[in-house]
């Protein structure tokens, strides 16, 4: 592989990362909003067989108010950290879109290009495939009960199932932009 090309895929990388870590950080606003919308539960509540210790369930009660339960601690200690490490990520996020910014504008990828659609295809495939288990497994839970963590993949499923839609569109205007070559030249 010729080092433009390899710069190239390098930086396709990094461009992938930061939209990836982004959008974890977007989901944990929506998780945010689902807990506000409709408690820690939705979020991040236990299965319905999932039991604590006396101990565990004191730590737990720490964090949470003082007439909550052991499994509403549960949820809102769990809660609090999808939200909190998501967002964590977004942070990421925000900097290696800053790295991929310094990148471009210093004209790092050179010469080098890779196929037109390959990074928009990619995306789309990898998004779309993530998405679509998050959103499988979101919707298997939320059909288990209310309150057993339905939320976190739910959230996530849907901002990764955007990113995808984003990437196809990118990729179909690619792909409608590129002329069929006739067999004489």
């Amino acid at each position: 592989m010729a080092p433009s090309t390899t710069r190239a895929l390098a930086v396709a990388v990094l461009f992938l990362a930061w939209v990836g870590f982004l959008s974890i950080g977007v989901s944990g606003v929506v998780a945010a909003g689902m807990q506000a919308a409709f408690g820690a539960g939705f979020v991040a509540g236990d299965l319905p067989d999932v039991t604590y210790t006396a101990d565990r369930c004191a730590e737990l009660k720490e964090y949470a108010p003082a007439n909550a339960s052991c499994e509403e601690a549960a949820a809102l200690h769990h809660a609090d950290e999808t939200v909190t490490y998501r967002i964590a990520a977004g942070v990421l996020g925000l900097v290696l879109l800053g790295l991929w910014v310094l990148v471009r504008r210093r004209g790092a990828l050179g010469p080098g290009r890779l196929p037109d659609g390959l990074v928009a295809g990619a995306g789309c495939a990898t998004f779309g495939v993530v998405g679509l288990a998050l959103l499988a497994q979101g919707l298997e839970l939320l059909a288990l009960g209310p309150s057993s963590g339905e939320g976190a993949d739910l959230s996530a499923g849907i901002v990764s199932l955007v990113v995808a839609v984003l990437f196809g569109r990118s990729l179909y205007r690619t792909v409608g932009d590129l002329k069929p070559q006739s067999p004489d030249s």
